[in-house]
């Protein structure tokens, strides 16, 4: 009898390659799919759709929750149309639908140190299991609205806490580490994996940035989501900008090609005197730099987006292929954002 000696390495990619082939995708979630992200806002659903041809949305859950009508809005306007629901993984904070959970006294202590200085958004413990289940419910949220898909962000709490020039009250305050965070996102993806979404497919997930992930991701998660991965705004020196090239592993994948979602911030896409959407969108250097396609960014599917505390990734996107046009003013409604959440969903 021979007795063949499968390195751990081969068995591992095995079971991942047989995980990615059972998760059941929607038609046309592929690579170069047009897509519009609006997270800033409510949309106005008593508005005509801007643009009509994107197959994906990104929206933020909580406003989803607060108007639970945008799924069927969106869906009056194309069946078909995958719904992807952004979402606070890493922390939470008090616009969040299950802020009043988290400070229940069995919770509170999984809540760390603020995140970016912002006293009302706290890091959260994802050592702790009970801290991961709560935000995996998020997830079921998500399913549960209508989402297709859900875009974790914040997953790399532990890069500041390796960040030996940060002070301590700038950290997470749990000493999180890489293996940490993986551990965290697996759970979150195979929670999402066993979900079934209302239109019959698989809850898919994606990974929010956090470039040093992506090796250890691709094959799990199935689609990403990055912001300034051209680095236009950093600093070229500096050993996070220009990290587009980290998640090209998603476009190759087999036996799945994956989308990569990309959001560039052309400063010149404001209107300096109105600080709306310029009409015309970016000058033509920083849309080249936005746009112009590079070997490791071929079947992105890139948008532009302002940049800014106040209006970030609200509904003006720009998209290439349209110097001097291709602007979308996507509708909005601040005054729901400030509706009551779902009842009973949380």
């Amino acid at each position: 009898m021979k007795y063949f000696n499968l390195s751990t390495s081969f068995v591992t990619s095995w079971l991942l390659g047989l995980c990615a082939a059972q998760v059941n995708v929607p038609p046309g979630f592929e690579p170069g799919v047009k897509w519009q992200i609006d997270i800033q806002h409510s949309l106005d659903t008593s508005a005509p759709l801007v643009p009509t041809d994107a197959p994906v949305w990104d929206l933020d859950l909580y406003f989803i929750s607060r108007n639970p009508d945008t799924v069927a809005y969106l869906r009056e306007q194309n069946p078909d149309v995958f719904i992807m629901c952004y979402f606070n993984a890493g922390a939470v904070q008090e616009s969040d639908c299950d802020w009043d959970v988290w400070q229940r006294p069995e919770f509170s202590r999984l809540l760390g140190n603020a995140l970016n200085g912002f006293p009302d958004e706290r890091w959260v413990n994802i050592k702790n299991q009970t801290g991961r289940d709560l935000i995996k419910k998020r997830i079921t949220v998500a399913r549960e609205l209508g989402c297709d898909g859900v875009d974790p962000d914040n997953i790399d709490g532990y890069r500041v806490d390796e960040d030996d020039e940060l002070p301590a009250q700038n950290k997470t305050g749990f000493s999180l580490s890489e293996q940490d965070e993986l551990t965290f996102i697996r759970d979150m993806a195979q929670h999402a994996h066993n979900l079934t979404t209302t239109r019959g497919f698989t809850m898919l997930i994606g990974q929010k940035n956090a470039a040093p992930l992506a090796e250890a991701l691709f094959d799990e998660l199935d689609f990403a989501v990055l912001e300034d991965c051209k680095g236009l705004n950093e600093d070229p020196e500096d050993d996070e900008a220009n990290f587009c090239a980290q998640f090209r592993r998603y476009i190759t994948a087999t036996p799945r090609a994956k989308p990569v979602f990309s959001i560039e911030y052309p400063m010149s896409l404001r209107n300096p005197d109105t600080d709306g959407c310029n009409p015309t969108g970016a000058k033509e250097s920083e849309f080249s730099a936005s746009c112009d396609p590079r070997p490791e960014t071929q079947g992105f599917s890139t948008v532009l987006k302002i940049q800014g505390d106040e209006e970030e990734l609200n509904g003006c996107t720009q998209y290439c292929g349209q110097l001097g046009s291709g602007v979308v003013v996507t509708a909005e409604d601040p005054a729901k954002d400030d509706n009551s959440c779902t009842a009973g969903t949380f």
